[in-house]
């Protein structure tokens, strides 16, 4: 089970070698269908819980950097874990490594699409997966806001972020940077006064 809390243990492993890096991601890129929550549990799963490379907070932090950004937020959050365990190589490896099996496996579908598509069971198959990826991202959500809703005003953030995506139709990036406004604003920690 996924575990995004802050109870969860720290770090405590040396970082990987780069092809133990890139063997990491290149399985998890292997079974991580389903999008960002399925990913982001396997993720949390071999690399936080399993191997403690990094901590639940590193995840969190990968996935807020990377929402505001143009594209797959799951590959980006690949790279940029990539990159705090080994740096640019690091982040290099564990992005193509990451992408290697589901681009192979386009390529293969592609090729055989005619004959995929003509296949019974294919539509209830695709339902009942995406069932499954609804339960996986309703599961992560808990564990990221257990970890990191700490009180009354980012409860309120949470819930406004969720009705502006899901009844505005705000677009991501705009919602997360004026939460990240809000919190500037009212989070921050007061400041000493300046004493003369």
């Amino acid at each position: 089970m996924v575990m995004l809390d802050s109870d969860a243990p720290p770090a405590v492993a040396p970082p990987p070698s780069l092809g133990h890096l890139g063997w990491l991601f290149l399985r998890i890129g292997a079974v991580a269908f389903g999008g960002l929550g399925a990913g982001l549990a396997l993720i949390e799963r071999d690399v936080v819980e399993k191997r403690r490379l990094l901590t639940a907070e590193d995840v969190t932090e990968a996935l807020t950097y990377t929402k505001l950004l143009p594209g797959s937020t799951l590959i980006q959050v690949v790279s940029y874990l990539g990159y705090k365990l080994r740096g640019w190589p690091g982040s290099a490896l564990a992005t193509g490594a990451f992408v290697l099996p589901a681009a192979v496996l386009m390529m293969l579908l592609a090729a055989l699409y005619g004959a995929v598509t003509q296949m019974p069971g294919i539509g209830p198959a695709v339902n009942g997966l995406t069932a499954s990826v609804v339960g996986l991202l309703l599961s992560t959500t808990y564990r990221l806001g257990k970890a990191n809703i700490k009180g009354p005003l980012t409860m309120s953030l949470a819930l406004l972020a969720f009705a502006a995506g899901a009844f505005l139709g705000l677009h991501a990036a705009l919602v997360v940077v004026a939460s990240g406004l809000v919190g500037i604003v009212c989070l921050s920690p007061p400041r000493a006064e300046e004493t003369r």
